[in-house]
């Protein structure tokens, strides 16, 4: 076990947490799916990282050895999990954000945990999770600690349509999962009511316009499913696919489709040379309330 390197095809984060735990189970299966090998990493910012007893200040050699001792964990359970596969363990001085980030350059897949309590200060969990996904360059797959289902024929993989580019790139990711897998795609489209101008209002004048506003925004997200499976229909004959379209938040609709897939794929957002800062408001939101894991693809 040493520093982090970068080439390992899937990443995962770990900590000792169960969050962590249940991110490594995750990925042992992922990996062997993929027939990947797995590294196992964890990664701490020494200025940050207390002492089991709170008392005295670590030396570099101290956590050193006590990091090791962390990812040898991480390494037994994913084997315990995937006796066949084969595991790397990493440790990183660096901090959970920069050494995931910097896996993800070559990597093709990161997996988090997705809670929010840690023994370790900066643990790959929480508020990392969401650093590492918005400015991740692979996939990053964010796991609850709840989710006990993966793609199979009775665990469909949800997808959000809403034809952007984004939402284009992550309906071939989720179609590519339920091929393999041999689940069906859920295409999830979503509209909401326009919101009254106060002004307008008061002085009536805005009502056929909200009317007509409201039958574009539901035939809009219609007609984005409807394409969607056309293109999945030519694209991917055999697979099975259904539809879902309703007024609604669309990170609302995504998370009520969550509950019983095995995964939902949306897509990130970003602008220009601030990419790497940026995660749409909707990917965001879906992390928060998916019932099951949620893939991130750019």
């Amino acid at each position: 076990m040493d520093e982090v390197s970068a080439g390992t095809a899937v990443v995962v984060g770990f900590d000792e947490s169960p969050e962590a735990e249940h991110a490594v189970r995750w990925a042992a299966h992922e990996a062997r799916r993929r027939g990947r090998d797995l590294s196992v990493v964890f990664a701490y910012d020494l200025d940050r990282w207390m002492s089991p007893d709170a008392v005295r200040v670590w030396s570099p050699q101290d956590a050193e050895k006590a990091a090791h001792q962390v990812v040898e964990g991480g390494v037994a359970l994913a084997l315990e999990v995937e006796p066949e596969l084969t595991v790397h363990g990493r440790t990183s001085s660096r901090g959970g954000v920069a050494a995931l980030v910097g896996l993800s350059h070559e990597a093709d897949l990161v997996v988090l945990g997705a809670g929010r309590h840690g023994r370790v200060t900066g643990a790959l969990i929480g508020s990392v999770a969401f650093a590492v996904t918005a400015r991740a360059d692979c996939p990053v797959v964010v796991v609850p600690n709840d989710a006990v289902e993966r793609p199979d024929p009775d665990s469909r993989v949800v997808v959000g349509v809403d034809g952007s580019v984004g939402s284009e790139h992550a309906l071939s990711i989720a179609a590519d999962l339920a091929t393999d897998s041999g689940a069906p795609v859920v295409l999830v489209g979503a509209w909401e009511t326009p919101t009254y101008d106060h002004w307008s209002r008061i002085y009536l004048v805005d009502d056929e316009w909200r009317y007509q506003a409201i039958k574009e925004a539901r035939d809009g997200a219609a007609a984005h499913v409807a394409a969607a499976r056309v293109r999945l229909e030519k694209e991917y004959p055999g697979l099975v696919v259904e539809e879902m379209v309703e007024e609604g938040r669309p990170s609302a609709l995504l998370g009520r489709a969550s509950q019983g897939a095995g995964l939902v794929v949306v897509g990130a957002r970003g602008r220009g040379d601030l990419r790497s800062l940026l995660l749409g408001s909707v990917s965001r939101a879906v992390m928060h309330e998916a019932h099951c894991p949620v893939l991130v693809v750019r």
